[in-house]
């Protein structure tokens, strides 16, 4: 490799990363605030970047909203995929726990995703529809291929995939968005690997047939 070369994608490697951290911040900032107030001067001292480096990368902010959404969605979906694929054909219930676990873990690290539905639901506008049509209406169709396809493994009781897949959903997200309070309340930590573990094997139990 040239040194121009090694130049350009030195540059490039910066450039991804300046994104990254921007992104980051956005994530924090929107699920905190919401799209309304949060502000690209408060993302910008966040991320450690100008203003106008963060209006360079996106160049208003709605787009960088849809970008954030983007990124996040894509974050936890690698996460639930990467942990699932771990498991070889034959081991559904090993796979079905794996996955229960990974939304898990990945929303106590990274619970704007769900600030982001709360936000949006809210507001009831375009982008409401903008995250149904790229993020969640896409979320509630593999969902529902993965309470099915478990259905017929015998691995789910029988009852609408719709129904079970918001009771799974609820049950996987819930108890982490009151963890702190909980926490406060009676000293027990659910976000804690132990009470994570033991949460995912009481759903397992009651979704058997």
């Amino acid at each position: 490799m040239t040194q121009a070369e090694e130049a350009l994608t030195s540059r490039q490697r910066q450039r991804q990363q300046t994104r990254s951290h921007i992104l980051a911040a956005a994530a924090d900032a929107f699920a905190r605030a919401g799209f309304e107030a949060a502000s690209l001067a408060d993302i910008a001292a966040s991320a450690d970047v100008k203003k106008a480096l963060v209006q360079y990368h996106f160049s208003t902010k709605e787009q960088l909203w849809r970008e954030t959404a983007l990124h996040i969605w894509q974050l936890r979906n690698d996460a639930i995929a990467t942990r699932m694929a771990s498991c070889g054909d034959s081991e559904l219930p090993r796979k079905m726990r794996e996955g229960f676990t990974a939304l898990l873990e990945f929303t106590r690290e990274k619970p704007q995703w769900l600030w982001f539905m709360f936000h949006e639901a809210a507001a009831q506008g375009e982008r409401q529809r903008w995250l149904i049509e790229h993020c969640l209406a896409e979320d509630y169709r593999l969902g529902e291929i993965f309470v099915v396809e478990f259905q017929k493994q015998g691995l789910i009781r029988a009852g609408s995939p719709l129904h079970l897949l918001h009771l799974i959903s609820g049950a996987l997200t819930y108890n982490l968005l009151v963890a702190p309070s909980t926490r406060l309340t009676t000293g027990v930590d659910l976000a804690s690997p132990a009470a994570i573990a033991e949460q995912v094997d009481l759903l397992l139990e009651l979704l058997r047939p």
